[in-house]
């Protein structure tokens, strides 16, 4: 088989684990407790995305091959890219909420009002 039909074959392979990583997250019914309730849908979404990533990078250097500036040499590095550029949006939203909000401790002390009569009892007499 020629190179290039190689590099189709393992960009089919690529594409079905990065779709995969978030269908089969979509559709995996959340199990745990409390505040690791549905973590078992964050690894599966990593356990897709890292073998999308093995997959591109062994594109990649399958398409270091081909000249410098072919469109082979670009779709090879396509999942690659791709793969970053989810890391990247990540790694900012992770960024973007730990900067945007204040931390409690931050917080100005808002000192509680005066109680000014008893609560009516709760049962009449």
């Amino acid at each position: 088989m020629r190179r290039m039909s190689w590099i189709w074959i393992l960009f089919a392979l690529w594409a079905g684990l990065y779709v995969a990583s978030f269908v089969v997250a979509h559709f995996t019914a959340p199990t745990g407790d409390s505040f690791l309730r549905g973590a078992n849908r964050l690894m599966i979404f990593i356990q897709f995305q890292i073998a999308a990533a093995i997959v591109a990078i062994v594109i990649w250097n399958m398409g270091r091959a081909f000249d410098k500036g072919t469109w082979q040499r670009w779709l090879a590095r396509a999942p690659a890219l791709l793969a970053v550029g989810l890391l990247v949006l990540i790694i900012g939203i992770i960024v973007v909420a730990a900067i945007g909000k204040p931390s409690p401790q931050n917080a100005p002390y808002v000192a509680p009002n005066p109680m000014t009569e008893p609560a009516p009892a709760a049962i009449a007499e």
